[in-house]
């Protein structure tokens, strides 16, 4: 007697329904008749009623919800289905003025979950917790239609939490989640609000977001599925993981860049603010990037029915006929170290104990240059970039339209050059012939970048574009998915690459 079933018949007008007892993962099949829900009253620990709001919740997916998701596409998954689902069901029971009112779950533990969000999920799961979570428990509209944004208590507990401990958080780490509110948001709104423009709908409670809504926001929102579901390292969510993993960083490459004619003085380069500000920057191209924006300047043709494509690619090593060792600043072969096994510098044991000889690590990486339309790229450049990063190597490329070459598949082929490596690199000639021209191949650019040594920089405005000039939405968001999946970082241009090119080659 102390127990409270649930009454789906009712509900749906069919008999045959089932009803199992589950606190941990409420659910309910349509198709099977099967019912998984909490069958408590008011709860002793939290004095709340939250067995009794999952129940009311179950029982309007079996109002309002399909039998079966029906089948899949390609750019779809069943949890985003789900979670957008749960928007819709809830939008509709506080439009019967039977919206959730209470708390799903004792307090104490949505605290406890929402802190291990914030510490190990990635920005896509915080996303799907948020839109789980985000409803209103009346909805009181009359004439103009009153504000429709979520006021659940554990949406504004995430909020509160999340400012309580902002200040123990890095700079990467918030900016991800400011940005994973922003999308929670965006799609709350996307369909909830009805018209092509998401304007409200005036008048009194008549809209109903249909399920065929429920499908098209899912499958926008699949693709932050697929780009963003990586869990953060400790050090990019905690400060003090981040200080300390900089520290060890300093440490172990403290005599890097240590003049070849000071020995025994040390010329360590605090590196934390262009560290934090490549990473940072990248972290937010691929934002606007994955949302078809870039810096406010391009938004990305959304078109349906059709896709940009990719030029094809040839790869060409250039003639590297410039040699470049003399100049290169190759620095001592040799530091000196506190662990070792040949101690050579024993007039240092008073001053640090760093008494061994230990081999000069030699930095290097690839380096990707962007060099259509206004990019533009000297000898000089190349010169200063190796004398920082002997072992680099360095590639350009571009589509010289005044130069079409087609293949069998009739495709315009653009062109990548391996203009600088082993310490050599071609001449100012031909620089200058074969800078220019257009993108057309900027995904298989990333691909190839993506297969060479770290660490891996694209030195490009973002500008990408495929054949026919194309500005399709999925190009831009494939350069998205290859940078993430690869950790190419993002510079806008040279002068950065030579301002960052030791700093960043260190960066883990």
């Amino acid at each position: 007697m102390n127990k409270r079933y649930p009454f789906p018949e009712i509900v749906s007008g069919e008999g045959g329904w089932k009803i199992f007892e589950d606190t941990e993962r409420p659910r309910t099949s349509n198709i099977s008749k099967e019912m998984y829900v909490p069958v408590g009253d008011k709860c002793i620990e939290c004095d709340s009623y939250h067995d009794k709001q999952i129940r009311r919740h179950e029982l309007a997916h079996v109002k309002w919800s399909p039998k079966t998701l029906g089948k899949l596409g390609p750019d779809e998954s069943e949890i985003t289905v789900e979670v957008i689902e749960e928007i819709r069901v809830n939008y509709l029971l506080a439009q019967k003025e039977m919206g959730i009112e209470d708390w799903v779950l004792c307090p104490e533990k949505i605290k406890l979950a929402i802190l291990t969000l914030i510490h190990t999920a990635s920005e896509f799961e915080i996303i799907c917790y948020l839109l789980a979570s985000m409803w209103r428990d009346n909805m009181d509209i009359r004439g103009d239609q009153n504000d429709i944004k979520p006021n659940s208590r554990e949406y504004l507990l995430f909020l509160d939490i999340y400012n309580d401990i902002r200040p123990i958080l890095t700079e990467v780490r918030k900016t991800g989640i400011n940005w994973a509110i922003e999308k929670a948001n965006y799609f709350y709104l996307k369909l909830l609000r009805k018209g092509k423009y998401r304007h409200f709908h005036y008048g009194s409670k008549t809209y109903q977001p249909p399920y065929r809504k429920t499908r098209v926001v899912a499958k926008e929102l699949n693709l932050y599925r697929d780009n963003f579901n990586d869990k953060p390292k400790p050090e990019e969510v905690l400060e003090s993981e981040r200080q300390k993993k900089l520290a060890q960083q300093n440490k172990a490459n403290q005599f890097a860049n240590m003049k070849s004619d000071s020995i025994g003085k040390e010329n360590i380069t605090d590196s934390t603010n262009t560290l934090e500000a490549a990473q940072l920057k990248t972290k937010q191209d691929l934002y606007e990037m994955t949302e078809g924006k870039l810096m406010g300047k391009i938004n990305y043709s959304t078109e349906e029915g059709y896709k940009g494509q990719w030029g094809n690619m040839d790869i060409i090593q250039a003639p590297l006929e410039i040699n470049l060792q003399g100049q290169i600043k190759q620095g001592r072969k040799y530091r000196p170290q506190d662990y070792g096994t040949n101690p050579k510098y024993m007039n240092r044991w008073c001053i640090d104990k760093k008494v061994f000889k230990q081999q000069q690590r030699v930095y290097g990486g690839t380096i990707l240059i962007d060099v259509s339309g206004s990019m533009s790229l000297c000898g000089n450049d190349i010169l200063e970039i190796m004398q920082e990063l002997p072992a680099v190597t360095i590639a350009m490329y571009n589509y010289k339209g005044w130069r079409v070459r087609y293949d069998s598949s009739r495709k315009p082929t653009g062109t990548l050059r391996i203009i600088g490596k082993d310490g050599k690199r071609v001449t100012e000639e031909y620089l200058e012939e074969h800078t220019g021209g257009s993108n057309l191949i900027d995904g298989p650019a990333l691909k190839w970048l993506g297969k060479m040594p770290s660490k891996r920089i694209w030195v490009s405005d973002m500008f990408v574009f495929g054949m026919g000039n194309s500005s399709q939405i999925n190009l831009i968001q494939e350069c998205a998915q290859i940078m993430k999946q690869n950790g190419i970082i993002r510079l806008a241009d040279i002068n950065q690459v030579k301002k960052f090119a030791l700093d960043i080659n260190r960066l883990e």
